[in-house]
């Protein structure tokens, strides 16, 4: 019965004690070099890691959760009972994950995710068994059909065959070597060593490798591509991680995607909720002509919105139309985008332009010679500004608007008319001197929402994109018909 409490599975304990271990590693070790006293260091740690197994066992034995009323209640807390009632109707889709801990015990965790979404999920049951998930998702389901029915029907299905869609290994190598993953591991490095640059003797490693100080150019350029090199293949074996076994499974009205090789993933998202979708190029991808494909969703917490959005990590351009058409039927793409007016081309080359041209006439006058280097950036930046206006346009075509734009990556934003929450026009001095305009449409999804923007839209095009969206006009066509 589900009405009667029931606690985690005592995994949970450990998974518990795992995650405070990993929240105070970093302070130990800082502690464990700064401090002399060692007895005395490994006298508290014993007696902080003694507490923290009696805090989690004590905090899985105080957690329980149950469905009662048409409501998951979960109750929990060591010191202050605390309660937490999710009307089922406001459960919007269920991320089925398994950590390393989990697929030991066979176990998976469950973060049942609502409307609106927040910073974390609504509900997390971080460790149940296989068969339970089934049966939390089986009575759920059942749940929400009364509530949409007033009335329980039963009925027996035939084992059915579902239009199912997986990464091969060549689609997941070419999506993991053009892959935007270089920039996260650079930027991970960079953090790891500035959190510490104490513990790290930086000095005594200078000293080891002074004599590249006399080294020249050739080599200072070696040594930089052999640290990208290396970040490259890093970020490859993420990016397979990550998607490794990535599969989508349309199940009547639910899209199903699983991903993972170490850590497991289940999304399920109810298609209704389905905000819209998004297309992204990036500068390696779109010259060879693959994209990746990502929903929009309503609910949905901000810590797992990146990865869980993701329907398609790489496909041809060509495919998309008809895969879409298959998996997501009230989405499809627009033949032809509607450009930008010429007058709006300027804008975006200064846009682009000017930051680099200033940058370099900076490090061109306090770093002389190698300054000047960095006036080939210049260029770069009047490319990107170029590609930028290319490749912005807009579209309406079976109530849907399509937005496209670019900054690093093309972006291109298809969206239901009945999904849109909010549609502006901004006018910035120069644009108002060109009568151009910028359109951003907005949707719910997520902590505060998600929109997309295109600059320098034809005045007039921004006015027959409100006319299209105004309600007042649908309702008097509605009327007519």
């Amino acid at each position: 019965m589900m009405s009667e409490p029931k606690r985690l599975h005592p995994a949970s304990a450990i998974l518990t004690f795992v995650k405070q271990l990993k929240d105070g590693i970093f302070p130990v070790i800082v502690l464990f070099f700064v401090n002399d006293y060692k007895i005395y260091f490994f006298i508290g740690l014993a007696v902080i890691l003694i507490a923290m197994i009696i805090y989690s066992i004590i905090s899985w034995m105080k957690y329980t959760y149950r469905i009662e009323d048409n409501e998951l209640r979960i109750e929990f807390g060591l010191f202050v009972k605390k309660k937490r009632y999710i009307p089922i109707e406001r459960i919007q889709s269920i991320n089925e994950s398994a950590g390393i801990i989990q697929q030991i015990f066979g176990l998976v965790k469950l973060q049942l995710e609502t409307a609106g979404g927040g910073a974390e999920a609504e509900a997390v049951l971080t460790a149940v068994t296989k068969e339970e998930a089934r049966r939390i998702h089986s009575v759920l389901a059942e749940r929400k059909k009364e509530l949409d029915h007033d009335e329980i029907i039963e009925t027996v299905k035939e084992e059915e065959t579902y239009l199912t869609y997986k990464i091969g290994a060549k689609e997941l190598m070419v999506a993991a070597s053009t892959s935007s993953g270089i920039g996260v591991v650079l930027s991970a490095a960079f953090a790891f060593f500035s959190q510490f640059d104490e513990l790290i003797p930086f000095d005594d490693i200078i000293d080891r490798f002074s004599f590249l100080s006399n080294a020249s150019i050739t080599v200072y350029a070696i040594l930089v591509f052999i640290a990208f090199f290396i970040a490259w293949i890093l970020s490859i074996i993420g990016v397979c991680l990550k998607f490794a076994n990535f599969t989508v499974v349309k199940k009547e009205t639910d899209l199903v995607i699983s991903r993972g090789l170490f850590e497991k993933h289940q999304l399920t998202i109810p298609l209704e909720r389905i905000q819209a979708m998004k297309i992204s190029e990036n500068l390696i991808r779109q010259p060879l002509g693959y994209a990746t494909v990502h929903i929009v969703s309503a609910g949905g917490s901000a810590k797992y919105e990146n990865v869980s959005a993701v329907l398609f990590p790489l496909i041809k351009k060509t495919k998309i139309k008809q895969i879409l058409t298959e998996f997501t039927p009230d989405f499809s793409l627009a033949d032809q985008l509607r450009p930008l007016p010429k007058r709006a081309r300027r804008g975006y080359v200064l846009v682009y332009t000017i930051p680099f041209l200033v940058i370099s006439c900076i490090l061109s006058y306090f770093f002389q010679p190698w300054g000047y280097l960095s006036l080939l950036t210049v260029p770069a930046g009047l490319l990107i500004g170029l590609a930028s206006f290319k490749d912005a346009g807009w579209a309406i075509h079976a109530e849907q608007l399509t937005l496209s734009s670019r900054n690093l990556v093309k972006s291109t934003f298809v969206v239901k008319r009945k999904r849109i929450q909010v549609i502006e026009a901004r006018q910035s001095f120069f644009q108002r001197r060109l009568d151009l305009a910028s359109i951003q449409s907005s949707t719910t999804s997520g902590l505060g929402g998600t929109h997309f923007m295109v600059k320098g839209v034809d005045i007039e095009d921004a006015g027959e994109v409100f006319e299209w969206y105004s309600y007042e006009n649908h309702a008097k066509k509605d009327a007519i018909l």
